[in-house]
């Protein structure tokens, strides 16, 4: 994996050079230097989406394009939230049709970074324009600050056991995935502020409670899936 990243990003980056000086010439669609080093950011994250399958990279890359381009392509009638809020749905309903997964380790393959190591009452994670996969490790677990921007990420508190009787989660995440790995025992309270945002939970299961999880932040454009395990 680590090796086809290599090649993929020394090619990403030789193209766009390309791309960069087709700009120049009058028989080449002149967009600009600025909107076209944001064009291959989002082609970028829009192929690193593709496999395995982050729907909510996918939509909201090919969303980001749309609205790039509109004037480029001449439909400027179409404004910024109904194409967000389109990549959005299409994103979630995607997830629900074709979503799966993983409660184990045979997983790590499909994320740029793993992160294994122990932690403390505290924990930090942040990912821009990747992918990472978290599995925390805590015997006295208080509280996680999760940033995540274009980008997507999966967290695993399975192995994590809670300081006291309460934890929070503080999640700031936009154009982004979010999957949350909490055990079944505990019971989570969201209160997060969400704007153009899905937040879903499955396989929930309130019949034992143990321990308290509350869920805060800043949420935007992103899809955002408690997984209980």
């Amino acid at each position: 994996m680590k090796k086809f990243n290599k090649i993929f990003w020394g090619l990403f980056f030789i193209v766009s050079a390309g791309f960069v000086m087709l700009n120049q010439f009058d028989s080449y669609i002149n967009v600009g230097i600025l909107p076209l080093v944001l064009a291959i950011l989002i082609i970028a994250l829009l192929i690193k989406s593709i496999y395995p399958p982050k729907f909510f990279g996918i939509m909201f890359s090919l969303a980001g394009l749309v609205l790039l381009y509109d004037n480029v392509y001449g439909v400027e009638v179409i404004t910024t939230w109904p194409v967000l809020f389109t990549a959005l749905l299409s994103s979630i309903g995607l997830s629900i049709i074709f979503g799966k997964h993983y409660s184990t380790k045979s997983c790590d393959k499909h994320y740029d970074k793993v992160i294994n190591d122990k932690d403390e009452d505290n924990v930090r994670v942040d990912v821009k324009f990747g992918s990472s996969i978290k599995y925390v490790n805590s015997d006295s677990f208080k509280e996680a600050n999760i940033n995540c921007s274009f980008g997507s990420i999966a967290i695993y508190f399975n192995d994590a056991k809670i300081k006291g009787d309460n934890a929070t989660i503080n999640l700031d995440a936009s154009f982004s995935g979010v999957e949350l790995y909490i055990p079944k025992e505990w019971k989570v309270i969201n209160n997060v502020d969400s704007n153009l945002a899905g937040i879903e939970e499955k396989n929930n299961n309130n019949s034992i409670t143990s321990k308290t999880v509350t869920i805060t932040g800043r949420v935007s454009f992103a899809g955002i899936e408690i997984i209980y395990i």
